[in-house]
């Protein structure tokens, strides 16, 4: 079978982690050689990438965060992507360039300009992404359930509908396909998922 590049994105609090674990256990236990990754964070310069946004956004323009993010994205391409292509591996992938143009173009109203910065990446495309969706009043919910959290996730239902209304205007490019997980479980959304997959 023919390796995917495979891309789980989403709010904050919509599950994404937890659908990624179940997905990748699945490939494995169904004998597919499966490679997780994060498009922020992958790697170890793609870390070191992730403690300065989370360090100095909100301190520096939006543009140099803009810039960390890509380098991730170009070095877990590099180092995780390319190579998981070649053996015909498959590669799930935490967030990816769509939580970019949402919360650095999107909801800093600099589309245009992360658009143009994409562009210029030239960052390998996704076989596939799925965008996780569930309603803001759900979304609020898991968040007050949630022991952790930090400084970057979504304060209030006025940036959740932003940033969801971003997922769902991209959720109906190519390739790209809303997976609805209110009320289900991670079962059932990871079982959709690999419909599409396998």
């Amino acid at each position: 079978m023919k390796g995917k590049f495979i891309v789980i994105e989403g709010c904050d609090f919509t599950g994404k982690s937890t659908v990624i674990e179940k997905l990748v256990n699945t490939l494995v236990l169904r004998g597919i050689e499966c490679v997780p990754t994060k498009a922020l964070g992958g790697t170890k310069y793609g870390k070191k990438c992730r403690n300065y946004v989370m360090k100095y956004s909100g301190k520096v323009p939006n543009s140099v965060i803009l810039d960390k993010m890509i380098e991730s994205m170009q070095d877990m391409n590099e180092k995780i992507v390319s190579h998981a292509q070649k053996d015909g591996s498959f590669v799930v992938c935490d967030r990816y360039y769509h939580s970019t143009l949402v919360y650095q173009g999107m909801c800093k109203n600099a589309l245009e300009m992360v658009e143009e910065r994409l562009a210029k990446a030239n960052l390998i495309e996704p076989d596939l992404t799925f965008i996780l969706d569930c309603s803001t009043e759900e979304i609020l919910r898991r968040k007050s359930a949630r022991n952790e959290t930090n400084f970057l996730d979504p304060k209030d239902k006025e940036e959740i509908d932003k940033i969801r209304e971003g997922y769902l205007l991209l959720a109906k490019r190519e390739n790209t396909i809303l997976v609805e997980v209110g009320g289900k479980t991670i079962d059932e959304v990871s079982e959709k998922i690999l419909s599409y997959c396998v």
